[in-house]
C-alpha cells in the first residue's frame, strides 16, 4: 500500500468526519451497559443515581445489579429511568466461577419469579464466558430460561460463545458486550449478518472509535450499515467510572458526532428505546 494512498485515505477520513461534525449529536443517551452494586454505592448513593445519569445526559439506562434492595432503591428514586438486568454473580469473583455452579439456574429462576417491587427484571447478565467453557450446562440453562421468559442476555464473550448461544437458542436476543472481545469491524459485521437477533453495545470502545479524534472509515461503514444493531454504554464497572460518568458520556458524544445524524440518534438512544421501551 503506497504512502500516497494512505495520505489520501487519511484526508478523506478527516473530511468525512468534519462534514458530520456540523451536526453534533446533542440528544439523550440510552446507556445499555451500567453496573450498580454495593461497592458503587459509596460513590453514588441510590438516590443519586438518577441525578448522576441526568448530569451525563443519559435519559434511561440498562443497569446490571446483584443486590435487589439496592436497585429497588435506585428505581424508586428515579422512576421510569432504570431497566434492571439480573446479575448472576454473588461476589465479584463469581464472574470466573458461575459456569461451574449447578445451583445457580434455580437461584436465578427464584429471583426472576419473585420480581422486583417496582416491576420485573428485564434481562440477564452480564455473563463472562469464553470459548473453553461454552458448553457449560449452566450457560445452557440460563439461555433456555431467558428465552422462555422473552428476556435478553448480555454476554461478555468471544465469537465461539456467540455461536454456541445460537446453537442452544436460535431465536435468543443477545447483547454482545463491548462489541465482543475481538472488536474488529469485519468480524462484527460477519456476526451481525449471521444472527439477526444479535445486538452490540459499544461500551469501552471510544478509544477505538475516535482515539485520534477521527473515526476510522471501517468503523464508520459498519455503524452506518448496521445502525439498527448498536447501542452505547459507559460500563460503570468501578466506582471511579461512576464518578467520571459525565466525562465518559462526553467521549461517546465525540464519536457520535462523526456519524450522520439519523445514525447517531439510533445508536445513542433509538435502538435501546425500541428494545427496552415501556413494556419491554
Amino acid at each position: 500500500m503506497s504512502t500516497r494512498f494512505l495520505l489520501v485515505t487519511g484526508l478523506l477520513n478527516s473530511l468525512i468526519c468534519l462534514s458530520f461534525a456540523a451536526h453534533s449529536y446533542e440528544g439523550p443517551l440510552f446507556d445499555a451497559h451500567l453496573h450498580y452494586n454495593p461497592v458503587h454505592a459509596d460513590a453514588v448513593a441510590p438516590e443519586g443515581v438518577g441525578p448522576a445519569l441526568a448530569g451525563a445526559g443519559i435519559s434511561r439506562a440498562v443497569i446490571l445489579a446483584r443486590d435487589d434492595a439496592l436497585i429497588e432503591a435506585a428505581m424508586h428514586a428515579a422512576p421510569g429511568v432504570i431497566v434492571p438486568f439480573l446479575d448472576v454473580y454473588r461476589p465479584p469473583a463469581g464472574k470466573d466461577t458461575w459456569i461451574h455452579d449447578p445451583d445457580l439456574p434455580e437461584r436465578m429462576r427464584a429471583r426472576l419469579d419473585a420480581g422486583l417491587e417496582t416491576g420485573d427484571w428485564r434481562g440477564i447478565g452480564e455473563l463472562h464466558l469464553f470459548a473453553d467453557d461454552r458448553h457449560s450446562p449452566v450457560f445452557e440453562a440460563l439461555l433456555v430460561m431467558a428465552r422462555e421468559r422473552g428476556l435478553p442476555v448480555m454476554i461478555h464473550g468471544d465469537p465461539a460463545v456467540i455461536d454456541r448461544a445460537y446453537e442452544i437458542e436460535p431465536e435468543a436476543l443477545i447483547l454482545w458486550a463491548h462489541a465482543g472481545t475481538f472488536p474488529y469491524p469485519a468480524l462484527i459485521r460477519d456476526y451481525l449478518n449471521r444472527y439477526p437477533n444479535l445486538y452490540a453495545d459499544l461500551s469501552m470502545r471510544s478509544e477505538r472509535l475516535s482515539g485520534d479524534g477521527f473515526m476510522p472509515l471501517e468503523w464508520q461503514d459498519l455503524l452506518i450499515e448496521h445502525s439498527d444493531r448498536f447501542m452505547v454504554g459507559v460500563d460503570t464497572f468501578s466506582s471511579t467510572r461512576w464518578r467520571e460518568i459525565e466525562q465518559h458520556a462526553a467521549e461517546i458524544r465525540e464519536w457520535l458526532t462523526q456519524l450522520p445524524p439519523d445514525v447517531a440518534e439510533r445508536i445513542a438512544s433509538g435502538n435501546a428505546e425500541r428494545l427496552f421501551g415501556e413494556g419491554g
